[in-house]
Order: structure tokens, then sequence, then C-alpha cells
């Protein structure tokens, strides 16, 4: 039981120092991280998000103008089912109307 206890102890304190460097990777507030899963970064897309981007020498500050940009840039963006279409719908032909089609 004392076994049992201890490699818990250990195990919790080993994980509680993990997620301790972790939290010190500084790629999501550099101003080269787009927060994008195909391309986490620009200058350095292996070494995003690890503990190898801790201390890297590319790091520099997100400015005011870079989050601003992608939280519009963000809204600009719609979903398929949202954009409208060019071509209006076609009547039914059961109806005995003439489905639409352009003069050309």
């Amino acid at each position: 039981m004392v076994l049992f206890l201890w490699s818990v102890s250990v195990a919790l304190r080993e994980g509680f120092y993990q997620i301790r460097r972790l939290h010190q990777v500084p790629c999501s507030d550099c101003e080269f991280f787009t927060n994008d899963y195909r391309l986490k970064c620009t200058v350095r897309p292996c070494v995003a998000c690890t503990e190898d981007a801790i201390g890297c020498t590319d790091f520099e500050p997100k400015t005011y103008f870079a989050n601003s940009c992608q939280q519009h840039c963000s809204k600009l963006q719609k979903p398929y089912t949202k954009i409208p279409t060019i071509n209006p719908p076609a009547t039914p032909l059961a109806t005995g109307a003439r489905a639409y089609s352009p003069q050309l």
C-alpha cells in the first residue's frame, strides 16, 4: 500500500513539472504563430508548440495590429451554407412552368 501511494505521488509530481514546462512554450504569444493546425509557425513549423520552442531565437511578441487582424479576419470567413447562390432556384417542371434559362 505504501509503495502504491509513493508511486502515485511520484507520478503526480512528474506530471506537475511537465505541465509547468509546457506552459513555458511561448508560441501562442509570438508574431509568427498562425493558430492554424496546418502551419502553426511560419518560421519554424517543425518546432512550433513543442518543448524545443522554449527559448526560440525567432520569437517576436505579438503586436496589437496582428491580434486585431486575426480576430477581424476570422469574422470574415463564412460557412459554406450561408454563401448566397448566384443562380435563382429553378421552378418545378411539374407545375407546367418553365425553368429559368438565361438568354444568350
